[in-house]
Parts: C-alpha cells; sequence; structure tokens
C-alpha cells in the first residue's frame, strides 16, 4: 500500500486550522509537523511541513451550496535508524491536493510521491490523478457526487515488453450525511477515505476514519483505520468555537515507500494507542506502538517489536 500518512496529516491540520474559516477571501496556513516512532528493534524520524490555501466556506449545512477552493502541498523526510543491506535510511514524502467545488461541479487533482528517489526512477515511485464530478443529490441531509477522472500510477498491471500500464480512468464518487447526532463521508478516488463523527455537536464525540488502496490489500492490516474519543473544550456554537480538545484513540497505520526497481519497496505497519492534546494552532500526541513489523518487497517480513510515538504540529493562519 503506498503510504498514507501525509493524506492523514492534510485531514488533521486542515480540520483544525479551518476551525474559524475566511468565508469571503483566501486564507493561508502553514504548518510544521515531528514524529518518531521507537521500537524495541528500529527508530524512525520524520519531520515535515506544509501550506493550506483556502477560500469560501469549506464545511456548509448540505442544504447550502459550497463554493470553495481548497489547496494543500505537503513534504516530509523519514530517518530510518537500522538498515538492511541494500535500502535507504531516508526517504521521501510528497503529496498536494486540489479540490475546487463550484456550485454542483467538482474539480480535483492529487499528486503524491512516497520514494527513495520522487518521480526520477519510474512510474512506481509516484501517483497523479485529475477529475471532474457532478453533484446528483443534494437536500438537507445528504449529499452525492459523481463523476470520472484519469489516474498515472503503477496498477501492477504489465505489458508485453515488461513495462507498467501507465493510466487508467477511475470513478469519482464522493457521498455525505450530516445530521445532529451523525456526519459521516466517503471519497473515492483511487484511495477510498470514510470519515465518521457521531455526536458532532456535542463537546463529547466519537470521531473516526477509513483509508484504503483497493489495488494492493494483500491483508487486513493494509486496511487503515484511526478511532478517536473525544472531548472538546467548547462547542461549535460557543464564543471561543471549536478549537480545543483531549482525546484518546487507536489506530491501525503504516507507510510504503518505493525503491529504484519495481519490486522493491520498504513497508512499515503498527498499531497505535494514543492520546492527543488539539489546540487548532498546536497539537501534541503521543502513546504506545503495538506490533510493529518491516516488510521489505511485500513479503519478507521483520518484527521490530512495540515502543512508542510522539508527534507534534504547529500551524498558522494568515
Amino acid at each position: 500500500m503506498k503510504k498514507l500518512f501525509c493524506m492523514v496529516i492534510i485531514i488533521i491540520v486542515s480540520q483544525a486550522v479551518i476551525a474559524e474559516e475566511k468565508i469571503n477571501g483566501y486564507s493561508v496556513s502553514p504548518f510544521l509537523n515531528y514524529s518518531i516512532l521507537q521500537f524495541e528493534e528500529q527508530q524512525i524520524q520524520s519531520p515535515g511541513l506544509g501550506v493550506i490555501l483556502t477560500k469560501g466556506n469549506l464545511t456548509p449545512p448540505i442544504s447550502v451550496d459550497r463554493n470553495s477552493i481548497f489547496i494543500a502541498a505537503v513534504y516530509k523526510q523519514y530517518f530510518v535508524n537500522e538498515v538492511k543491506d541494500g535500502y535507504k535510511d531516508f526517504y521521501h514524502d510528497i503529496t498536494m491536493l486540489a479540490d475546487i467545488k463550484i456550485k454542483q461541479h467538482l474539480v480535483f487533482g492529487v499528486f503524491s510521491s512516497q520514494a527513495a528517489v520522487p518521480v526520477y526512477e519510474g512510474l512506481h515511485t509516484f501517483t497523479a490523478g485529475i477529475g471532474y464530478g457532478y453533484e446528483l443529490l443534494r437536500n438537507e441531509n445528504v449529499s452525492l457526487t459523481l463523476g470520472g477522472g484519469l489516474v498515472v500510477a503503477d496498477f501492477g498491471i504489465e505489458l508485453s515488453d515488461g513495462t507498467a500500464w501507465p493510466i487508467l480512468p477511475l470513478p469519482i464518487v464522493r457521498f455525505n450525511v450530516n445530521t445532529s447526532l451523525f456526519n459521516a463521508s466517503v471519497d473515492f478516488q483511487k484511495n477510498i477515505v470514510t470519515s465518521y463523527t457521531f455526536l458532532p455537536g456535542s463537546k463529547i464525540r466519537l470521531s473516526g476514519s477509513l483509508i484504503m488502496e483497493p489495488f494492493d490489500i494483500r491483508s487486513i492490516r493494509d486496511i487503515y483505520y484511526d478511532n478517536t474519543l473525544w472531548y472538546r473544550f467548547f462547542t461549535k456554537d460557543s464564543k471561543m468555537g471549536d478549537f480545543a480538545g483531549i482525546g484518546l484513540g487507536f489506530r491501525n497505520t503504516g507507510f510504503r515507500f518505493a525503491l529504484s526497481e519495481r519490486t522493491e519497496s520498504y513497508k512499515v505497519n503498527y498499531y497505535y494507542a494514543y492520546g492527543i492534546l488539539d489546540f487548532s494552532f498546536l497539537g501534541l500526541s503521543g502513546g504506545y506502538l503495538l506490533e510493529g513489523r518491516e516488510i521489505y518487497n511485500g513479503k519478507n517480513i521483520e518484527k521490530i517489536g512495540n515502543g512508542f510515538f510522539l508527534s507534534a504540529f504547529l500551524a498558522w493562519k494568515f
């Protein structure tokens, strides 16, 4: 599975920094992120930075037309301490995302690269796509957008000369349900991203997400999920706004990097029980890593044990 951590970072940070979004103007939100994973047999450090550009109301009621621009770019580095012969100790992760909504029309673009040498060493080191969708259904609680796009990537389909088939048409599906008790969304463009929140207007709420890549699921641990029980200090209707809270969660996650050959890859997968302190502009989280493992070439598995995880992000807004 291609690494999805940067996409998760975009989701988390964007939810924080747009808490008091500028409805009528542009807003620029740069952020910094640093994480360390300390397993019994491995240590991985990951600094990163990014920026989010927004315009318009990104989270209107479903009954209100959405006219908005959302553009995000994230770059992260991964430093691996214990290196197996033939593998790198330094990797790059680049993710860029554009989402433009004008009433019923959606234009979507994405570029991601998780590799030792991004883009330069071949099709298997990056994914790029563009698409268009049209909102077919909108009422007080439900919206549905359908469309299509083209994705350039290594899908594992080989031509007669051994090269990879480079491009496929893929559907775009975006489904949202919004009620006072339950909010949920399903977004499909190559990856399937599902998110939900129970009791979204309450100080105590449960939120979660599920992320998977249908083209690269080998086991149940290739389906990434995250569930967090929150206590928010204020409600969205308060004068302070819903900008701060604490939470406890459990996550199955990981990341994968492509190497110089199509058949070679380096992957880390682990469970994570954590606590999080969120102040929108500042977030701190930490917890226990469970059943960590490294996977080489998609089949050679080495256990790296349990450990701990620390992460921090700092965001500000102009």
